[in-house]
């Protein structure tokens, strides 16, 4: 288990006992002292059924630690499924560490398996896709389906597109 994943490990462990967010620990890591985005994704084995997904384009946090700890929090919360103590063995956590955004002009920036998408309107509707999705093999792909869950109409709306790198740890 990387050190990313165990914090969620924590904050999931904590919050789901407590229903309060974890402390951020005072001794961790140097690379968990730093600012820097990240989505955290949690899975029900078996079969890595996505049971939430939670993050930001942009770190919101002093610490990627904190930002970590909120962000599976949030993913554990925000749907219509509860957690309780019986499903903490069966549960586990996926951390998406991104890049810096990189303003892109078209499609041919684009590769699925290895960059995220991150797509904003003039309107203000915005969709993020992490790179690996199943089902998603082409840029064209990547782009439709971020359209289509941000519910942005691309012949009515300006796009502005950004691709960025992103280190997993899974566990």
């Amino acid at each position: 288990m990387g050190m990313y994943n165990k914090i969620a490990n924590q904050a999931a462990d904590y919050y789901i006992k407590t229903n309060e967010v974890m402390p951020t620990p005072l001794a961790v890591a140097r690379e968990l002292t730093r600012q820097r985005a990240c989505y955290v994704t949690v899975l029900e084995k078996p079969g890595r059924h996505i049971r939430g997904l939670y993050g930001q384009t942009l770190p919101h946090f002093r610490s990627l630690a904190e930002e970590i700890i909120v962000n599976t929090v949030t993913a554990l919360s925000s749907g219509h499924w509860r957690p309780s103590r019986l499903d903490l063995p069966h549960l586990m956590y996926s951390v998406a560490l991104l890049g810096p955004l990189q303003r892109i002009s078209d499609k041919n920036h684009l590769n699925p398996f290895v960059y995220g998408l991150y797509i904003v309107s003039d309107r203000g509707k915005s969709a993020l896709l992490l790179p690996q999705r199943a089902g998603v093999e082409t840029p064209d792909d990547q782009i439709a389906t971020a359209l289509r869950e941000s519910g942005i109409n691309s012949r009515a709306e300006t796009i502005t597109m950004y691709r960025f790198d992103v280190e997993y740890d899974d566990g």
